[in-house]
């Protein structure tokens, strides 16, 4: 009985933190988006969108495929990715501020990858260690793509915040690094998402 309550509380715990976050992150970037009418600011609020729909759509899926008992770390992680969403809400149309924050978002769910991938053993998929190998794979391609948009976000964000003259050129550069990281991002969680639920007779096609 206590294995499987602390089993089956992880997912219910986390997707809860999650939204409660979401929510909070949402209504700040909506408050915050018709301060500045600048093109720069629209597009920097799409894309941070775009973050929070992804953010909450790897939680949903990693509640969906794994379940251990949560110690401290695991209940940080959530707070801490999620928190991070916040800050560029603030920061709508500034370039060197919100690639910045942007690159610290990208960086956070690396580590939260990472963990994901230390502690999510061969046993959380039963007798299909293939599906086991597929998270991981899929895990790795998201850290190493997490990792690599933000280096370049907070190389961004430096580099504006020292020559502001180049401002609205690494505006777009950012605008575009986040836009192509949630393409790769999406595309690389549904194909693998698909192939690990074809692993259990689960009918899942990509993008369905």
């Amino acid at each position: 009985m206590l294995v499987r309550r602390s089993l089956e509380i992880s997912s219910s715990c986390f997707t809860t933190i999650i939204s409660i976050l979401q929510g909070v992150a949402l209504a700040i970037l909506a408050d915050n988006t018709f301060n500045d009418p600048s093109p720069l600011a629209y597009f920097h609020s799409v894309c941070l969108a775009l973050v929070l729909v992804g953010v909450f759509y790897t939680y949903v899926n990693m509640s969906i495929m794994l379940r251990w008992a949560p110690s401290f770390l695991d209940s940080f992680m959530p707070f801490m990715i999620a928190g991070l969403e916040i800050p560029p809400a603030y920061f709508l149309g500034q370039v060197a501020a919100w690639n910045t924050w942007l690159g610290m978002l990208w960086l956070g769910a690396a580590t939260g990858f990472y963990v994901n991938i230390k502690w999510s053993p061969a046993s959380h998929f039963g007798k299909e260690p293939k599906a086991h190998r597929i998270f991981h794979r899929m895990y790795h391609e998201l850290m190493l793509t997490s990792l690599a948009c933000g280096l370049a976000m907070g190389f961004f964000g430096i580099t504006a915040h020292l020559y502001p003259a180049a401002g609205p050129w690494l505006g777009v550069a950012g605008v575009v690094t986040v836009l192509a990281t949630m393409a790769i991002f999406v595309t690389r969680s549904e194909i693998r998402s698909s192939q690990i639920h074809a692993r259990f007779g689960v009918h899942r096609p990509p993008f369905n």
